[in-house]
């Protein structure tokens, strides 16, 4: 049986009940992606604030497992493993009740990744030793969240790691997602140049995220061999990048974020470029082709209601592509009509 066989199904003979996309919880989440499952993922990140009604918490699940969904994403600050333990249960508790599992998202960790809110990182505030350099010796700064640690270096790789350890322990999730890479850059702190002499190419620099990457996958898997790993970047990236970051090593999952419209409908954008349909479906090719699956990221934040008109003309569009994983955004920062958009985006998750 199809999955909108099954939702149809469901609606008549479970009146009234969550309909979700289920989870066989007596499996692992990891089978269940080897089986062929398609994931429908809601970016829930709100798991940084102090206030956490739980009654609000189970109205949340009910609207995503309602409209599909079998993801919540979360993200988690270096902040919250002492400042926010409880909320994040919470969460993952009632994702559980409404048949759902949860990924977290490292947010802002050594500056090299997103992930909300955006902050700095206190590792990388602490650890000035690890900072990322230009060509003319000054130090990157990323315009929302400050300094950004090198790959190269030893500290990032080691706090990376032990932070991975801590919240595969600490909480119940199914799987990490690495959410734009902020690395994909030349790097020039004496860590790089030991490696590569006085001026590291891009490539050179992509190399490096490849085997960072690589390498903290496979701690991930020595924790939990169940975890589900995932990565995306830019939409706009070249197809050096794009091909590159696709041979990373203990990836589940592959792909990129971007409007879900076309170029030349216009509208609002984040990044030149950056759009699903036309240049995001080089990842969906590149994901597969390195024998991973697909993943977009359809940012349904930031819009003005003249954005959302050309969301839904071409979500059809964008439901006809290979994806393996869709993720969206539950209620983000932003929306100049936050109920306009998601409502007219609920009208579309039922079909993936």
């Amino acid at each position: 049986m199809n999955r909108r066989q099954f939702l149809k199904n469901s609606a008549v003979t479970t009146a009234g009940a969550v309909l979700t996309r289920p989870l066989d919880f007596s499996v692992s989440l990891k089978q269940e992606v080897l089986s062929g499952k398609k994931l429908l993922n809601a970016y829930y990140l709100r798991a940084h604030m102090y206030t956490m009604v739980p009654r609000q918490v189970r109205e949340d699940m009910k609207w995503m497992a309602d409209r599909g969904t079998n993801i919540v994403s979360i993200s988690v600050l270096e902040q919250d493993f002492n400042a926010a333990g409880e909320n994040i249960n919470i969460i993952i508790n009632e994702a559980a009740k409404a048949g759902m599992k949860v990924f977290a998202i490292p947010g802002r960790w050594g500056g090299i990744v997103a992930g909300g809110p955006k902050v700095p990182s206190l590792f990388t505030m602490q650890n000035q030793q690890t900072w990322i350099k230009k060509a003319d010796g000054k130090y990157v700064d990323s315009t929302v969240s400050g300094r950004i640690s090198s790959l190269f270096h030893q500290d990032t790789f080691d706090f990376i790691c032990s932070s991975l350890e801590q919240l595969i322990k600490q909480w119940s999730v199914s799987g990490i997602i690495w959410d734009e890479p902020k690395t994909i850059l030349q790097d020039f702190s004496p860590e790089a140049l030991a490696v590569y002499g006085p001026s590291p190419s891009l490539e050179q620099c992509v190399d490096q995220n490849v085997q960072f990457y690589s390498r903290v996958n496979a701690k991930i898997k020595s924790i939990n061999p169940q975890i589900v790993t995932n990565l995306f970047i830019y939409a706009q990236f070249e197809e050096l990048v794009v091909n590159k970051m696709s041979a990373i090593e203990n990836l589940d999952y592959y792909g990129c974020d971007g409007r879900p419209w076309r170029k030349e409908d216009g509208g609002t954008t984040e990044g030149n470029n950056k759009y699903l349909l036309g240049p995001g479906e080089r990842f969906l090719e590149a994901a597969h082709k390195s024998g991973k699956k697909s993943l977009w990221v359809s940012e349904n934040h930031n819009l003005k209601d003249k954005d959302v008109v050309l969301m839904d003309r071409r979500m059809p569009e964008v439901f006809t592509k290979p994806i393996d994983q869709l993720i969206y955004f539950y209620y983000p920062r932003n929306l100049e009509t936050p109920d306009y958009v998601m409502n007219t985006l609920a009208s579309h998750l039922m079909k993936f």
